[in-house]
């Protein structure tokens, strides 16, 4: 009996393509921002990469949930994915705004730096994923 591959689906490749990157960049921000900035560079480097690493994943397992759902309701409960999002990240740096250790800039830089990579693996993983649906429609050179 051989063993058959898991099928290759959209989320699983998506959510892979984001947490591989995503875990790579986390000690790469906060070595790039240690040079920059010091110890309170790396610090808050990697603070905002973690911080957009586990709001993100958290955000595709629930798109996940919602894909699965009805699709009447995908859009709104897209959106809703979305804005909890924003929320979440804008009370974790309101809430570090208090913090005396924070450095804004590494912290900044490094979110977005860390959203750039974890964005590009999971569009990567989602077209990897992609199923043919008529022959030939995943050609490039293709005509109809």
């Amino acid at each position: 009996m051989t063993a058959h591959p898991a099928p290759r689906t959209p989320v699983r490749m998506m959510l892979r393509g984001a947490l591989v990157p995503g875990m790579i960049a986390l000690p790469v921000l906060a070595g790039a921002f240690w040079t920059y900035a010091g110890e309170r560079g790396a610090l808050s480097a990697l603070a905002g990469a973690a911080t957009v690493f586990v709001v993100l994943v958290v955000g595709l397992l629930g798109i996940t949930a919602v894909v699965m759902g009805p699709a009447a309701t995908s859009m709104a409960g897209a959106g809703v994915v979305y804005l909890g999002q924003l929320v979440v990240i804008m009370a974790i740096v309101a809430l570090l705004t208090r913090v005396d250790w924070l450095d804004g800039r590494s912290f900044a830089l490094s979110a977005v730096a860390q959203t750039i990579v974890m964005q590009v693996g999971q569009i990567w993983g989602y077209v990897r994923a992609r199923h043919e649906i008529h022959p030939g429609s995943l050609d490039r050179g293709a005509t109809s």
